[in-house]
């Protein structure tokens, strides 16, 4: 009875049953090998957003292994870190060695010893503004997807662009609102890039653990000469004492809208022509902001566009196109509201 009891003094400082027992124990064999083996990586830290230097950050205790590259997922690869340091899906590990950035699409804790998952290999680094006028940067993993479905949904025919991309990003405060009118470059060539426009963030598929992931749905888009940057990389940039200014007005609950006597544009016929009305929280009508307009489609050329004050005044002459649609998408300066809408190329006769 006393060696029993012994035991029982000795789980109760170690483990609270035999289960618990073990898993401490292979904690601590763990800890004590898991940096002799070949596929232990020095040098990796947790991503922060917009950190610069890592020189007074943590490094993470890591392996790294199995690595396989397909074209629709990229580089992957597996990981294993001890279990007081566990990467959940959505965070990013930079690789001080490398310079490169690593997204966690998969983890696991196993058997409560040590967490196990997969790692992406970043391939692009996001730009944009967000409403306060600060550059974000955040890596991502961008996938081209023109083969697969937009995210834009119409019971009749919708013509998209020639490029569609696909990114995955960490969810947090900054990613989960991205939605239409926001655009960004994807692209190196940085002289004359091709700039991409949001058509559907999905915030809830891989919604797991703590944190998840957002696959944002890119289309490829017209440029705009007068406010895009492709110096900084960022698309419809606006100084931030211009955000500031605006920023009395955009939290008042300002909503746009578009007027139109018909959303279907002849082909031959005379140009139709909608109007951006913005409207605040008591919908009376705001007449100092002014309307910047957005179409996305195929045949953009074929349109005959004039941009008068906050309407814009739309025609085609091209038989060819008849039944196809546009979108029309209307936004203010800050990008603080927008809306949108399908019209339509019918016959003249």
């Amino acid at each position: 009875m006393r060696s029993f009891e012994n035991f029982k003094k000795k789980m109760k400082l170690s483990g609270d049953s035999l289960r618990s027992e073990h898993i401490l124990d292979s904690q601590n064999l763990l800890n004590e090998v898991f940096a002799d083996d070949s596929s232990y990586r020095p040098d990796m830290y947790f991503w922060e957003l917009n950190k610069d230097s890592y020189v007074d950050a943590e490094s993470i205790q890591i392996r790294l292994f199995d690595k396989k590259y397909s074209s629709a997922n990229g580089v992957n690869m597996a990981f294993q870190t001890l279990y007081d340091c566990p990467i959940v899906v959505g965070d990013i590990i930079y690789d001080k060695d490398k310079g490169k950035y690593l997204l966690c699409t998969e983890s696991h804790n196993i058997a409560n010893v040590h967490w196990q998952g997969k790692l992406a290999l970043c391939n692009w680094i996001l730009k944009w503004q967000n409403n306060k006028g600060d550059v974000l940067q955040y890596p991502c993993f961008d996938i081209n997807s023109t083969q697969y479905n937009s995210g834009e949904q119409s019971n009749k025919q919708f013509t998209i662009g020639s490029s569609q991309h696909s990114v995955l990003l960490p969810s947090d405060e900054n990613t989960v609102i991205l939605n239409s009118p926001q655009r960004f470059y994807l692209d190196k060539n940085s002289e004359k890039p091709t700039s991409f426009i949001v058509t559907q963030n999905d915030t809830t598929a891989y919604n797991i653990g703590d944190k998840g992931i957002v696959r944002v749905t890119l289309l490829e888009c017209v440029n705009d000469n007068d406010t895009d940057r492709p110096d900084l990389g960022i698309c419809d940039y606006i100084e931030p004492q211009t955000i500031i200014a605006n920023q009395k007005v955009s939290k008042q609950g300002i909503k746009a809208e578009i007027l139109y006597s018909s959303a279907t544009v002849k082909s031959g016929g005379n140009a139709q022509t909608f109007t951006a009305k913005f409207i605040d929280s008591y919908n009376n009508e705001i007449y100092d902001i002014k309307a910047k307009w957005q179409i996305i489609c195929s045949f953009s050329k074929e349109l005959n566009i004039i941009y008068q004050g906050n309407s814009v005044l739309i025609s085609i002459d091209n038989d060819r196109y008849v039944d196809e649609y546009f979108k029309l998408i209307v936004f203010d300066e800050t990008k603080s509201c927008s809306t949108s809408m399908l019209v339509k190329v019918g016959a003249l006769l």
